[in-house]
């Protein structure tokens, strides 16, 4: 997930990367190779060809968005929701159309009722601007790995303001319909009000505790998705915004949001060329939260009776207990085979050897670990593994 800095020059201290064992120095050719490497991340290529054939089967037909506009959140949008959508938003860079939130929050009264006029018209009329697609992109460098490697950055999108500005708007509506119709799983934490990652910890610790006292075997598995976010399948978003019953204006804004994303990086002045986001939510924007948590939602379906389970945007765990070890294992079996099947028709991919499972007992005597497989590789049994950036 991409994280907001201010407008400092976080790249001004990369003076080199080893590629294949070339040696790059000049600016724009380190900019050229970290927007290689990004724009790789979110490529088609990530899908796995069963994945990919599904894909092509399914964008044959676009969803009916179609609609007079009559539901509230496809309504004009008023000026209390504009000031809102301003006074909340943080001061971060305007890069790149060199308009700042402090410029927005300084507006006055007659040039926000313009500003106002100006996003009613692109939302009633379904234009998005092109400069809105469009995003700088700096490097952060990943803690305590290899920095001459371009593969050891994350990158930090910057995007326009007022596209921000007009997303939170959009952001809130839809947020707004989709926990008043309770289309998002009770389970996902991930950037909802009033819900974080110590109610995942909680829930998890209980569960442990609640089976030792019962004397039973605990097993908890943790679950790592490759490059979730850079890989969301668009069209699956547009598909779950239709099961969700949403149609008009507000798809029409989100689908045109999703489209034709590009790319420049940034080493200190030197951009780079012009890079396309193949797949993936837009990095460093409001409505890709959202979007991704609609996009994964689906994923708690998988989760057979009596397997509680846990979600915080893309970090999935599933625990199950019971006197018998060979109960565990059959439930959560059916749970890996759910997923290898979800994970085919949805475009994400886990990874075996970053999924791990924890065996909780207070047995004595020497006790077997459960055997678990995903996509035909055992995962591994460990003591100990992250869990929302917590110690297990």
């Amino acid at each position: 997930m991409v994280r907001k800095i201010s407008g400092k020059n976080t790249l001004a201290s990369i003076k080199h990367l080893h590629v294949n064992g070339t040696l790059i120095t000049d600016s724009i050719d380190i900019a050229n190779t970290l927007a290689t490497t990004f724009s790789h991340n979110s490529s088609i290529n990530h899908y796995t060809d069963k994945f990919k054939q599904y894909k092509v089967t399914q964008e044959v037909s676009q969803p009916n968005f179609k609609s007079d506009n009559i539901e509230p959140y496809n309504s004009l949008f008023s000026v209390n929701e504009l000031v809102e959508a301003i006074r909340v938003s943080s001061n971060g860079s305007p890069w790149p159309d060199g308009i700042h939130y402090q410029f927005l929050k300084h507006l006055p009264q007659p040039s926000l009722a313009v500003l106002l006029d100006i996003f009613n018209f692109l939302w009633t009329s379904g234009t998005f601007p092109d400069s809105w697609r469009q995003a700088t992109v700096v490097a952060l460098p990943k803690a305590d790995k290899d920095k001459s490697d371009p593969n050891n950055y994350r990158p930090i999108a910057l995007t326009s303001c007022l596209c921000k500005t007009m997303e939170r708007m959009v952001n809130n509506r839809l947020v707004y319909y989709l926990e008043r119709n309770n289309i998002l799983a009770e389970t996902q934490s991930g950037f909802r009000s009033q819900r974080g990652t110590a109610d995942q910890l909680v829930r998890l610790e209980m569960w442990v505790r609640e089976g030792l006292v019962n004397k039973e075997h605990v097993v908890a598995v943790f679950f790592d998705l490759e490059k979730a976010y850079d890989t969301a399948w668009r069209h699956g978003i547009l598909l779950d915004l239709y099961k969700a019953g949403l149609k008009g204006r507000i798809t029409t804004f989100i689908s045109n949001f999703l489209k034709n994303r590009t790319f420049r990086v940034r080493v200190g002045s030197t951009l780079s060329d012009t890079y396309s986001q193949e797949v993936g939510v837009p990095q460093g924007s409001i409505l890709s939260v959202t979007l991704f948590n609609l996009r994964i939602n689906s994923i708690v379906s998988c989760v057979p009776h009596g397997i509680t389970n846990s979600l915080y945007v893309d970090d999935f765990a599933a625990c199950a207990r019971s006197k018998q070890l060979r109960t565990i294992e059959r439930k959560l079996q059916l749970l890996l085979n759910n997923l290898q099947i979800w994970s085919d028709t949805n475009g994400f991919k886990f990874s075996a050897t970053k999924t791990v499972c924890i065996h909780f007992h207070n047995k004595r005597g020497i006790q077997p670990d459960p055997q678990l497989y995903l996509n035909g590789q055992i995962i591994p049994v460990v003591k100990e593994t992250k869990f929302f950036g917590n110690n297990i």
